[in-house]
């Protein structure tokens, strides 16, 4: 029956992770991102292609120039010659420099003939030593072109590849004889260096760019969207909560005009007729304990004395909820014991005393059942309990008794020493105020104590001894 185990409110909280808002924010913001890169990726991909065929193009061009300068019957002279120190040789390779120097090519231009499958040969070469004729191995990526150049005596450039010298870009030009026909290729390469790569990584810094902004725009929209749509569902969470935690008097207004809101506003009126049935209810069982021989009134009078000390107290609007309708309904369990035992007027014996002190484990077996009057549980079960843990039926002590049982048993204490009983007469309010001093720390908390002695005697009369009929009609009214 403490605060552990019997009418503590249900955790209802959601971590960070698990609430609607960070979700939707969350997974707009990552739905964005990964379109923005993929989006990117494209980009790059595209980007990455015209670049390609920029460079295809640009070689195609000055290979296509270039051949229109070798003389195609003056290279087959060279080629028959065999050597370097020809003056055919020598014209076709001034012509090959001119083009090197015209067009800033870093890598030498040179003239390919006896094309075969996988190797041709050198022929001219505008710069560099090569001996003539030496065997020149084809990358896979380039025979097929070469091979149709040669064939069909068109240009034709090849994608990026690479060889045991580097990556590279390279484009083929037929040289043709007098008779039209190929007898060599014009080979004008372009290594895949510096240039290349620092034009890919300025596309990369640019995707980058734009994802972070991208990305940052996602977050701000998400954030808004995400609260926009969301905040309904927090109020009607709040709302929710509230119920769970048995505080059903304050109100949550749906502000969204959607859907949600319809929701939130049927769900307003279910829980303003759940507390009017609520407040029935107890009404009816009040009537019933008063019918056992209380005062008519007496019970809301120890509740409304309750909710006046729970003010000089910290207690949430669930607290003072089950504050009220543990006062209420606190000697439910009383229904079980016998009218004879409880009017006795002379001491109780042994088996009477074990038989009274059984009513708050009945009273929480009455309401248990009840998901309504949970809230009260804490109260009928532990108002007996003592500070120093002599108390019944649990023989809590301290903290373990709940803080609404604590308040209460201070209340019901004052309420018993200023009425009669059929044992004794009731004292003056002072002096049961001064019996609450002695018994600190024993039978009551002591900081319930001293919020009771900073309400003055006559303000505990008030609330204590009014007239049963001016109770009554607070009651009905």
């Amino acid at each position: 029956m403490n605060e552990g185990t019997i009418g503590k409110p249900v955790k209802t909280r959601l971590p960070v992770w698990r609430r609607l808002g960070v979700r939707l924010g969350a997974s707009f913001l990552l739905v964005t991102a990964v379109g923005i890169f993929l989006s990117g990726l494209l980009q790059y991909r595209s980007q990455e292609q015209v670049l390609r065929r920029a460079i295809g193009i640009f070689l195609l061009n000055v290979a296509r120039t270039g051949a229109l300068l070798v003389d195609g019957d003056l290279h087959d002279r060279a080629v028959k010659e065999g050597s370097r120190d020809t003056a055919a040789y020598e014209t076709i390779r001034s012509h090959l420099h001119d083009i090197q120097q015209t067009n800033e090519l870093r890598n030498p231009v040179y003239t390919l003939y006896d094309v075969k499958g996988d190797r041709a040969h050198f022929a001219v070469i505008s710069m560099g030593e090569e001996p003539f004729g030496k065997e020149y191995l084809l990358a896979p990526e380039i025979q097929p072109i070469l091979d149709r150049v040669m064939k069909e005596g068109t240009a034709a450039f090849t994608g990026i590849y690479t060889n045991e010298h580097g990556t590279w870009f390279t484009a083929f030009a037929p040289i043709r004889n007098a008779a039209g026909k190929t007898v060599a290729a014009l080979d004008v390469d372009f290594r895949a260096g510096a240039v290349y790569l620092e034009r890919l990584k300025d596309i990369r810094r640019e995707l980058y760019l734009h994802a972070l902004a991208g990305a940052m725009l996602a977050l701000v929209a998400g954030v808004l969207l995400a609260g926009q749509i969301t905040r309904p569902v927090g109020q009607l969470s709040r709302m929710a909560r509230r119920v769970v935690e048995g505080d059903l008097t304050t109100p949550e207004r749906i502000t969204s005009q959607d859907e949600i809101g319809l929701l939130g506003n049927v769900l307003h009126l279910m829980v303003e007729r759940v507390h009017v049935s609520h407040r029935n209810v107890v009404d009816v069982l009040v009537r019933v304990l008063q019918a056992q021989g209380r005062e008519t009134g007496s019970l809301s009078q120890l509740a409304g004395a309750a909710l006046a000390l729970a003010d000089h107290l910290e207690l949430s609007p669930s607290q003072r909820e089950a504050l009220e309708l543990g006062a209420l309904l606190h000697d439910i369990g009383e229904i079980r014991v016998p009218d004879a035992v409880l009017e006795k007027a002379g001491p109780l014996t042994s088996e009477e005393r074990e038989l009274v002190q059984q009513h708050p484990a009945w009273g929480v077996e009455i309401l248990e059942t009840v998901p309504v009057l949970t809230p009260a549980l804490d109260i009928v079960g532990a108002h007996h309990e003592r500070y120093d843990g002599s108390g019944y039926p649990q023989g809590l002590r301290g903290e373990d008794i709940p803080l609404t049982a604590r308040i209460f048993a201070v209340v019901d204490a004052l309420d018993a020493m200023t009425h009669d009983r059929p044992y004794r007469r009731a004292r003056p309010v002072p002096e049961a105020l001064e019996e609450l001093r002695r018994e600190s720390e024993k039978q009551f908390d002591p900081r319930v104590v001293d919020a009771a002695l900073k309400i003055p005697s006559e303000r505990w009369e008030e609330l204590l001894l009014r007239q049963a009929g001016t109770i009554d009609s607070e009651q009905t009214g």
